[in-house]
C-alpha cells in the first residue's frame, strides 16, 4: 500500500514474482479509489514519484460530480469510461425489499456482481485494451489507474496486468482481496443500509474467479485472451515491467 493518508485504496503493483522469476518493477504501475480530495502532501508525493499518466475508468458522469485533484507531475490523463451496468437501483430495491430475509438478499446481490464482473470481460475489451496499449508504449509509466472505490474495474484492470506479468493465479487473488483491507472507512457512512453493503466495501474471490472463467471459456487461456482480445504482447510488456 503506498503511504497514502486522504485518499483509499492506494496500492503499487510492484515487487510480486512475474515470469523467470522476475520481479514486477516498484513504483511504475499504481492503482487506487478516486481522488478528489486529495491532500496537497499526498500530491507531492505521487508527483515525486514522478507519476507521469492517470487512467480513469470512472464514467463522465462520476469523473464530473468528484474530478480527480490535479497532480503536477502528470502529463496524460485518460478516461476510459466502463459502464458496466448500474447496480445500484437494483441493489437499492433489494436492500428496500422486506419481503426477503437477508440471506436471499445477499445471494441475489452476489450474482449481480458476478453478473457484472462477467460484462466487463465482454464488455469493456476496448478499455482495459487502451489500458496495455499506454502500458506497451513505454512512454507512459508510472501510471495509476482508478475508477470509484478502486476495487471492481480497478480489480480487474490488476488482474489482468499481473497475469500479463506471469504472476501466479494465487497470488493474483491475494493482491485482489487487499481491497477489503485498504477500502476500509471509506463507505461506513451506508451501514445503516444492512447487509447489502459489504458490497460496496469488499470483494470476493468468487467475483474475479467468474470473470478468469469466462475468459477462459472464450479463448482457453487468460493468457490467450489478453492476446486475442486486448492485443497485449506479453514479451513486450515483460521486458518492461519486470526486473
Amino acid at each position: 500500500m503506498l503511504p497514502i493518508k486522504s485518499a483509499y485504496n492506494f496500492r503499487d503493483l510492484g515487487g510480486y514474482i512475474g515470469a523467470g522469476g522476475k520481479s514486477v518493477r516498484w513504483r511504475t504501475i499504481l492503482r487506487s479509489s478516486d481522488f478528489h480530495e486529495l491532500s496537497e502532501e499526498d500530491a507531492s508525493y505521487l508527483a515525486s514519484i514522478p507519476l507521469c499518466t492517470i487512467v480513469d475508468f470512472r464514467s463522465k458522469d462520476e469523473v464530473k460530480l468528484l474530478p480527480d485533484h490535479p497532480i503536477k507531475s502528470v502529463k496524460n490523463a485518460y478516461n476510459l469510461d466502463i459502464d458496466a451496468g448500474n447496480l445500484v437501483p437494483g441493489l437499492t430495491k433489494l436492500i428496500e425489499d422486506r419481503t426477503l430475509a437477508d440471506e436471499a438478499k445477499m445471494e441475489q446481490a452476489m450474482e449481480m456482481m458476478r453478473g457484472m464482473y462477467r460484462r466487463l470481460v465482454k464488455n469493456h475489451t476496448d478499455a482495459y485494451g487502451k489500458l496495455f496499449e499506454l502500458l506497451q508504449s513505454g512512454n507512459d509509466a508510472p501510471l495509476l489507474f482508478h475508477c470509484t472505490a478502486g476495487k471492481d474495474r480497478t480489480g480487474m484492470a490488476a488482474a489482468l496486468i499481473l497475469t500479463s506479468l506471469g504472476v501466479d493465479r494465487d497470488t493474483i487473488y491475494k493482491d485482489y482481496l487487499m481491497t477489503n483491507e485498504a477500502l476500509q472507512g471509506k463507505y461506513d457512512h451506508l451501514n445503516h443500509l444492512g447487509i447489502i453493503v459489504t458490497l460496496f466495501k469488499t470483494v470476493y474471490r468468487e467475483f474475479l474467479e467468474s470473470a478468469f472463467a469466462l475468459m477462459e471459456e472464450e479463448c482457453g487461456s487468460t493468457e490467450a485472451f489478453l492476446q486475442q482480445k486486448l492485443n497485449v504482447d506479453l514479451q513486450r510488456m515483460q521486458s518492461l515491467y519486470l526486473i
